[in-house]
């Protein structure tokens, strides 16, 4: 363990933390995007996929391109297929910046399973990886703290490999006397508690807001943003400006 004398520590020249997504997404780094069924989940992390790999900005956030992995585990490879076309229409992807992968049920906690699916990833070398969802690629019991240890490992083994950031779609519980937007995730606090950033995505009366319930990298205080689907593309709703959503301490 390293112990540093802080009045001379502070004046280091470290550089400052970079991000795939600014405030959000950091290189390394970690993301949780949560919500109830329905919600357009995975809608919202495939356009963030397109988002990053064309360096498009995302939602108001800039980003800085980077080869993206979209790994979906539950819609058909044929329904998937029809949805990236779908949304690739809204964007100049250039070659080999965005992968997608259909493998249906894949248990990442299971080390032989692991070991297969990296073993598949690596080639591609991606930046950032997106799994979609966290019931499709995990097979133990998602409030057991050991289990999900093992599978927090195993994300940690392939983040490390390729120097990757991760983001993982997951679902909401039923808890509707939860006061705070990070007791909704679904499952045991390890996961939330892991991540560098969570995002609960939750229907509204007018709309789809996205919550953010924990920024770990940011310099700011993130306010609740509200946005819309139309056309395969997610935008502010009218009248939230890009920066609405960011109020600097």
């Amino acid at each position: 363990m390293l112990i540093h004398e802080v009045s001379e520590y502070v004046n280091w020249e470290i550089r400052q933390p970079e991000f795939y997504i600014q405030e959000l997404l950091a290189k390394e780094g970690s993301l949780l995007i949560y919500g109830a069924p329905g919600v357009k989940k995975s809608w919202l992390v495939e356009y963030m996929g397109f988002c990053v790999a064309t360096g498009s900005e995302w939602l108001g956030f800039p980003t800085q391109q980077a080869r993206v992995l979209l790994v979906n585990f539950e819609i058909s490879s044929i329904g998937y297929h029809w949805r990236l076309k779908d949304m690739n229409r809204n964007f100049a992807l250039e070659p080999q910046m965005l992968y997608e992968a259909s493998p249906s049920i894949t248990p990442l906690d299971e080390r032989a399973i692991f070991d297969r699916f990296a073993a598949d990833v690596r080639p591609i070398q991606p930046n950032v990886i997106i799994l979609d969802c966290l019931s499709g690629c995990f097979g133990g019991d998602e409030n057991n703290s050991r289990e999900m240890s093992t599978f927090i490992r195993h994300i940690s083994e392939l983040k490390a490999e390729h120097l990757a950031s991760v983001v993982i779609v997951h679902h909401s519980n039923k808890n509707i006397l939860a006061v705070s937007a990070m007791d909704r995730s679904r499952g045991h606090t390890k996961l939330p508690g892991w991540v560098d950033t969570v995002i609960y995505m939750v229907k509204q009366p007018s709309g789809v807001q996205l919550q953010f319930s924990k920024t770990r990298l940011s310099r700011r205080e993130l306010r609740s943003i509200n946005i819309q689907f139309q056309d395969h593309v997610w935008s502010l709703r009218t009248g939230q400006g890009g920066n609405d959503g960011v109020v600097e301490h």
